[in-house]
């Protein structure tokens, strides 16, 4: 059988050191196209355009989009002013991802959202961000780790119900935490899968949707060492081959 194709979306680096110098290169970290291979799929870098048509004209070739991590989302995209705390946003970025959830929305072919993905989703839906974590009066754990990346820190409570609970196979996971902002509102059609014991918002689905799964954690970071992201990631390989 054929191997599905799946697109992550890109971002920017800007290279600093001679002789490139200024040079701008289209990138994603590997942990992501590493980890759809190991899953069995063909993972598809989709470079960041302005050209929205372009973007949206990648999805047609593809079974299934990753949303990866990166900038703050832009707080006038869900009807804020940026408030202390917040860090670089690129608006450009959000709109180039709002191009690839809705061709991927109009073909219906499986959702991927990891980090900024699962916030970028939130409120492409209609939902808002808490810009900074310090502003979530809730919040008290501590969830932008520093240290190894695929360690996990902290622990998250999934509903049973969920595609998430479902691919793994267990309701509570230790995951790894590298964010800064988090969900505050809930989109439209979305709801609550996971969260920290804190109550801050770790995963979120639509029921309505074939299969969309958002993390705030960072999956693909854990799939060197963690059986729990494997099977994530292969349920999400399956969901995009039927």
């Amino acid at each position: 059988m054929t191997k599905p194709c799946i697109g992550i979306s890109g971002s920017i680096l800007r290279t600093n050191d001679a002789p490139f110098a200024d040079v701008l290169r289209a990138f994603v970290n590997d942990d992501y196209a590493r980890s759809i291979e190991e899953a069995g799929g063909i993972p598809v870098i989709i470079p960041f355009t302005k050209n929205l048509e372009v973007a949206r004209e990648s999805l047609s070739r593809l079974d299934g989009l990753l949303l990866t991590g990166g900038h703050d989302v832009y707080p006038l995209h869900y009807g804020e002013e940026p408030l202390q705390g917040i860090e670089d946003v690129w608006p450009e970025r959000d709109q180039f991802d709002f191009a690839l959830l809705k061709a991927a929305e109009e073909k219906q072919i499986p959702i991927f959202a990891i980090c900024r993905g699962l916030q970028i989703l939130n409120v492409y839906r209609g939902g808002t961000l808490y810009q900074d974590l310090k502003y979530d009066t809730s919040c008290s754990l501590k969830h932008s780790q520093n240290q190894t990346p695929a360690l996990g820190t902290h622990t998250i409570a999934i509903d049973s119900k969920s595609k998430l609970a479902n691919a793994i196979g267990h309701t509570n996971w230790v995951t790894n935490s590298h964010h800064h902002q988090s969900v505050k509102d809930v989109g439209d059609s979305l709801h609550i899968t996971a969260h920290a014991k804190d109550g801050t918002v770790e995963g979120l689905e639509d029921d309505n949707y074939p299969w969309l799964v958002a993390c705030q954690f960072h999956p693909e970071m854990m799939t060197i060492n963690d059986q729990k992201a494997k099977r994530l990631f292969k349920a999400f390989i399956h969901a995009t081959t039927k």
